[in-house]
């Protein structure tokens, strides 16, 4: 038996056995059944990079590593066997020249903080150097050269000589000899300008002749000087001894001395007082 399906213009062949309203309800379950659709399955490539998705030869591989390691970009090659190979090209970090620079100004900055530091140490105080090294020493009770970055610090250790410290550039030279003035002279020199005399004396080894005026053995300091009968050219050099206190009874007051120091300080003559000179670590002989 032949039936007609208008709807879908089909022609269905019924067996003789087979119930028509059976038919009917397996078509309208048919009807109701909605078709499915295929979904293209479609793979998805996450790359936040431009890539090649088609096969190369190995020069024109390399020709495009070349221009995409200038361009600082990624590249994704497919070989023969159809096997995906990321070949990530490091981008070059561009540095950045304000860090640079202040890298570079901080090491400076630290250079002069040590450099100012030694200096103002060595020469104010006689202390240090703490940035320098010690790169000889003398065989004269100890003296040692210290080279620091543009400056150079020798540190005078004599058994019975000088025992101060002086500083200056590469150039410095290791000195033992004072210099060698009578205390008259001095007197003279302080009275006509007393700023200039003691800008050339300061910080100096001097070796000082006069008249033992005082001794102070509770401080373990000696005064030598020249006055005249008019007191114009008067000068006192008050002298901080390097020897032990016990050293000064030996000497006699009024007799004439000779004393090596550095000289350390000076103040000037005044109505009521007159000139005086300061020496550190001294020794005196007489």
């Amino acid at each position: 038996m032949k039936r007609r399906n208008e709807e879908f213009d089909e022609e269905i062949i019924l067996d003789e056995t087979e119930d028509i309203e059976d038919i009917e309800a397996d078509e309208i379950i048919e009807e109701k059944k909605p078709k499915k659709k295929k979904k293209n399955k479609k793979r998805k490539v996450k790359s936040e990079e431009p890539v090649i998705i088609r096969e190369i030869d190995d020069e024109e591989a390399e020709e495009i590593i070349r221009k995409r390691r200038e361009e600082k970009d990624d590249i994704i090659i497919l070989d023969d066997n159809k096997e995906t190979t990321k070949k990530r090209i490091k981008k070059n970090k561009k540095k950045n020249p304000n860090r640079i620079i202040n890298i570079f100004f901080i090491i400076i900055v630290l250079l002069i903080v040590m450099v100012s530091t030694d200096i103002v140490l060595v020469s104010k105080f006689n202390k240090g150097p703490f940035f320098a090294i010690p790169v000889k020493t003398y065989d004269d009770g100890g003296s040692k050269e210290y080279y620091g970055i543009g400056y150079k610090v020798i540190k005078y250790k004599q058994l019975q000589g000088r025992r101060d410290k002086a500083i200056g550039t590469w150039g410095l030279k290791y000195n033992i000899e004072p210099t060698t003035v009578q205390a008259i002279d001095l007197a003279i020199e302080f009275n006509n300008n007393e700023t200039e005399t003691y800008k050339k004396y300061y910080k100096q080894f001097v070796r000082i002749v006069g008249t033992l005026k005082d001794i102070d053995t509770y401080n373990n300091v000696i005064i030598i000087g020249y006055e005249d009968e008019d007191g114009k050219y008067t000068i006192d050099v008050r002298c901080n001894m390097a020897t032990d206190y016990s050293y000064l009874e030996n000497l006699n007051l009024g007799e004439e001395i000779t004393v090596i120091g550095n000289v350390t300080k000076y103040s000037y003559k005044t109505e009521k007082s007159m000139s005086r000179l300061y020496l550190d670590n001294v020794f005196a002989e007489q």
